[in-house]
C-alpha cells in the first residue's frame, strides 16, 4: 500500500517579518497554534447528508499570508503571458508539518489589501443564488456524511457579488496535513481575492484522503471521500452562488492523488484537475473497475525534478492524453529559465493535457517560497496558482 507521511505536528508562532527570517527561527521556537478567527458554521443538509451543530465561533478571518512578488513573464499554458504576484504577507501562527518535519504556517493575518478582481458572469438559468450567501472572509464549516462529521474551510473572495455566480475550487491538501495547512502552503486564497474565485479546503479523516492507492486510515478503511466531496459541492451551491459550469479540483501529495481520483469518477461535476506533486492512484481505486471518467476533463499536473518522495513521472499522463482523446503532438507552453510545461490542446470537447516540471523542485507547493518543505520555485519564475488559474478560468463544463 502506497502511503505518504509528513512528520510531527510540532508547532510555531512568528513575528511579521520575512519568511527567509521565519525559517531562520524555525528551531527555536515551540509553541501550541490554533485555527481561532475563523467563522464556523454548520450548513445545509444534502442528500445522504446532514448539518452538524457548529463547535465554536468567532469573527471571520479575510485571508492567509500572501506569498509570492512579481508574476512570470513567459509563454504559459494558455498562451502569452505577464504574469502578475501578490503582496507580502503578515504570518503569525505556523505548523509543523510536511513530509520531513517541516514547517507549514497553520493560521495567517489578513494580507495588504489590494483591488480584488471577481468574476463577471451572467447568472445561467440553471444556477439559482442562495438568498443567504456567506460573506467574505473564512468559514469554518461541517456537514455529516455517511456517518462522519466532516470539516472544511471555505474561503469568499473580498470583491465577492453575491448576486453572480463565481467559480469554485476545492483545495485538497495532502497526507497528515491539515486543511489550514493546505490553505498556507498554497496560498490559495490572494489567488481567489485576485481572480474572483471561491476556495474551499476540505479536511480529510485522519489527515488523509481515499485516493484509491493511497492513503493512510481514510484509504485502509476506504472512507467514501468521493461521496463526501459531492455532498461538500451541493453543500457549497447553497451557501454561495456558485457557477456549476467551473467546479476544479486541485491538491497536494495526497490531495493531488485525490484530484485525480475525482477526475476518474465525478467528471460529471469537475471541469479541470490540477494535482501538485501527486501522482495517480489507479488503477488500484478500491471498489472501481479504473479510471473511467463519464467525459473528457482538462488537467495540468505540477511536479518537481528533484521531488524525492514523489518523483516526476511523465507517462502519468497518458491515461489522461487517451481519456481526451487529444490527437496533436505535445507544444512548449510555458518557459521561464529550465521550469517547462508542455501541452497537448487538441483533445475532445475543448479540453487540454499540460504537464509542468519544476526543475530542482522537491516536494513542494512550487511559487510558495522560501517553501519548509523542501526546495522550489520563486514565484516570479513559476507559480502553481497562476498556472492553475490560467487552465481553470478558460476550462468549463
Amino acid at each position: 500500500m502506497l502511503q505518504e507521511s509528513f512528520g510531527t505536528n510540532a508547532t510555531r508562532s512568528f513575528p511579521a517579518v520575512s519568511r527567509a527570517l521565519e525559517l531562520a527561527v524555525l528551531a527555536l521556537v515551540l509553541t501550541a497554534c490554533s485555527d481561532e478567527g475563523t467563522n464556523v458554521m454548520p450548513v445545509a443538509a444534502t442528500s445522504g447528508s446532514s448539518a452538524s451543530p457548529p463547535v465554536s465561533s468567532g469573527q471571520g478571518s479575510a485571508g492567509t499570508a500572501a506569498g509570492g512578488g512579481a508574476g512570470a513573464s513567459g509563454t504559459s499554458a494558455g498562451g502569452n503571458r505577464a504574469g502578475s504576484g501578490g503582496s507580502a504577507g503578515r504570518p503569525t501562527v505556523d505548523e509543523v508539518d510536511a513530509d520531513a518535519g517541516a514547517s507549514v504556517p497553520q493560521d495567517a493575518a489578513v494580507p495588504d489589501g489590494r483591488d480584488s478582481a471577481v468574476a463577471d458572469a451572467s447568472v445561467p438559468p440553471e444556477v439559482a443564488c442562495p438568498s443567504a450567501s456567506l460573506e467574505p472572509g473564512e468559514t469554518r464549516a461541517m456537514l455529516t456524511h455517511a456517518g462522519r462529521t466532516r470539516e472544511y474551510l471555505i474561503y469568499v473572495p473580498r470583491a465577492n457579488d453575491k448576486s453572480k455566480p463565481v467559480p469554485l475550487v476545492l483545495n485538497f491538501h495532502g497526507n497528515t496535513m491539515t486543511a489550514a495547512q493546505q490553505r498556507d502552503l498554497s496560498r490559495m486564497n490572494e489567488a481567489a481575492d485576485a481572480k474572483g474565485f471561491v476556495v474551499v479546503y476540505p479536511q480529510g479523516i485522519s489527515n488523509g484522503w481515499n485516493a484509491g492507492a493511497c492513503c493512510g486510515e481514510a484509504q485502509s478503511s476506504n472512507v467514501d471521500d468521493v461521496g463526501f466531496t459531492r455532498a461538500l459541492v451541493k453543500a457549497m451551491q447553497e451557501q454561495v452562488c456558485i457557477d456549476t459550469h467551473r467546479i476544479y479540483a486541485a491538491g497536494f501529495s495526497n490531495g493531488g492523488r485525490m484530484s485525480y481520483r475525482l477526475g476518474c469518477e465525478m467528471a460529471d461535476v469537475f471541469a479541470a484537475l490540477a494535482p501538485v506533486a501527486g501522482t495517480k492512484s489507479f488503477p488500484d481505486l478500491q471498489n472501481s473497475p479504473g479510471c473511467k471518467p463519464a467525459n473528457p476533463i482538462t488537467l495540468i499536473d505540477i511536479m518537481g525534478s528533484a521531488d524525492s518522495r514523489v518523483a516526476a513521472q511523465p507517462g502519468q499522463i497518458a491515461e489522461w492524453i487517451a481519456f481526451n482523446g487529444c490527437t496533436d503532438a505535445p507544444k512548449e507552453s510555458y518557459r521561464k529559465g529550465e521550469h517547462v510545461c508542455s501541452t497537448y490542446s487538441q483533445c475532445k470537447d475543448g479540453t487540454s493535457v499540460t504537464y509542468c516540471v519544476v526543475d530542482g523542485g522537491q516536494h513542494c507547493w512550487p511559487g510558495s517560497y522560501p517553501c519548509p518543505l523542501g526546495n522550489t520555485s520563486r514565484p516570479e519564475d513559476f507559480s502553481a496558482n497562476e498556472l492553475i488559474w490560467e487552465v481553470f478560468e478558460r476550462s468549463t463544463r
